[in-house]
């Protein structure tokens, strides 16, 4: 005859909220009852037989995880092409190749063509610039004072540029300003490391002994003038901050800006010049430099080089191809990521931080490393359900495509949220929770259960981490069942 079976200490509800002092006596007796229950299993001789089931208190690790899915992808991807439509006369990189900063890739069959183009722009540009010259004459005053204008502009200019110069890396002090500043932050340190022992020999206590207070000030301010000094000598050896060097260049282009519009003002005043033929040929002049820089644009962009050093990842034209656009994929394969989802229950173990270990479809066998680096505010839907997009990075350690990592690749990626090694750990069935976040557990010692109070650490949907309360290799009970003939 099949048995029946019952989990008594199971069968008592797990309560979610805060007890009564009435709930919570009425939820120890019914502990109570089932530790005599329990008792009376351990004793056995009954027709329908008790059994208790147990488990041993055991050192291990637990880790919180979110499983997710992943592509590979390159961090920073450019697409390269000619300036004007053209055809490939020559490739220097195939698929694969590693390229430094500044490598030729490419280069354009009509490069001839293009340089006609801008010997012709430019002849364009020196009549358009001959003909306003022509249109120019001033008035003695008026020349004078817009000759006045542009001396200012100029002696402004070169104010700006020599400010420019000076807040430069290597430009800002002396050698021997430098060298005075490197000998202060010597002695400052020695003198902070002298105070920091004198401190650490002193005895006593910060909190409760005055020489050990004072000898913790004098470090501190010691401390400080060294991070001062320090200040001071990087400061005289440093670069301008990017906020700095735009400051400073803003104030360059306001110098030239300003002498170019007094030059401007000078042409405008010229005598004899009629407005709207001075106007015209300004135009015709504005005209011309955008034609010669657009021509030269084309011709310095008829040779490909590459803007950073990378990896090509893709070539979509051979020589002799005419292309129209972008032919030369590469990225820089050191820095990649992976574009991951998870299910969006694991949007509380999904963190900006948090490491993440990889595993490649293609690459059972190796793991790689990295960390969470960007969460989507919204969740992805679709008929499937709901998902959490994330971004995470990816320790390359000098992976290259020879590694057989490439973009595009899938991946299962997991997101530790919390982790706990070496702990003692219990099935989360044995633990009784009295009140919110307070749990017990009953204890087998010498033939009879006893109730003890626990302090838990880390649970997942099976065990959970005792930070106080139990030893190894205690024995606790997971329920008791019951069977009948």
């Amino acid at each position: 005859m099949m048995a029946k079976v019952r989990d008594r200490i199971r069968a008592i509800p797990v309560r979610r909220r805060r007890l009564g002092v009435v709930g919570a006596g009425v939820l120890l007796l019914a502990l109570l009852g089932v530790a005599i229950v329990a008792t009376g299993a351990l004793a056995g001789g009954a027709e329908e037989e008790a059994q208790l089931q147990t488990a041993s208190v055991r050192t291990g690790d637990l880790v919180l995880l979110a499983s997710g899915t992943g592509t590979l992808l390159a961090e920073d991807e450019v697409l390269l092409g000619f300036g004007a439509d053209g055809t490939v006369s020559a490739l220097h990189a195939q698929v694969g190749d590693q390229v430094k900063a500044g490598a030729i890739l490419a280069e354009q069959a009509e490069r001839k063509e293009l340089e006609a183009e801008l010997t012709a722009d430019q002849l364009v540009l020196l009549e358009a610039q001959a003909a306003l010259a022509d249109l120019r004459s001033g008035a003695d005053l008026a020349r004078a004072e817009a000759l006045l204008a542009v001396a200012e502009a100029q002696d402004a200019l070169q104010d700006a540029e020599r400010t420019w110069r000076t807040q430069q890396g290597g430009n800002r002090a002396s050698e021997t300003s430098i060298l005075s500043a490197k000998a202060a932050v010597v002695v400052a340190r020695e003198s902070m490391e002298r105070a920091e022992q004198r401190y650490k020999n002193t005895p006593g206590d910060v909190d409760e002994d005055g020489g050990k207070a004072q000898a913790y000030r004098d470090y501190a301010a010691a401390a400080t003038q060294y991070q001062q000094t320090l200040i001071n000598y990087n400061w005289y050896t440093g670069t301008s901050t990017e906020v700095e060097q735009a400051g400073l260049d803003a104030e360059l282009a306001m110098a030239q800006a300003q002498l170019a519009q007094a030059r401007r003002d000078l042409e405008s005043l010229e005598d004899g010049a009629d407005p709207t033929e001075l106007s015209k040929a300004e135009l015709q002049v504005q005209n011309a430099e955008a034609e010669v820089a657009e021509s030269q644009r084309n011709l310095d962009a008829s040779i490909i080089r590459a803007p950073s050093a990378g990896t090509i990842l893709e070539l979509t034209a051979d020589v002799g191809d005419r292309v129209t656009s972008s032919f030369i994929r590469m990225a820089d394969l050191s820095q990649l990521q992976l574009e991951v989802y998870f299910d969006e229950t694991d949007l509380d173990k999904v963190g900006l931080g948090n490491p993440v270990e990889i595993i490649f479809d293609a690459l059972p066998d190796q793991t790689f490393t990295g960390e969470v680096t960007l969460v989507d505010p919204v969740l992805n839907t679709s008929f499937e359900g709901s998902t959490v997009r994330a971004l995470t990075s990816m320790d390359t350690g000098g992976v290259s495509m020879d590694n057989k990592i490439l973009i595009g690749m899938n991946a299962a990626v997991d997101v530790i949220a919390a982790e706990a090694r070496g702990v003692l750990l219990v099935p989360i069935e044995a633990l009784r929770e009295i009140e919110t976040g307070v749990y017990s557990v009953f204890v087998v010692e010498s033939g009879s259960l006893q109730l003890r109070p626990v302090e838990v650490g880390l649970m997942d949907t099976s065990f959970a981490e005792i930070t106080s309360g139990l030893k190894e290799g205690e024995i606790v009970t997971t329920g008791v069942v019951e069977t009948a003939g």
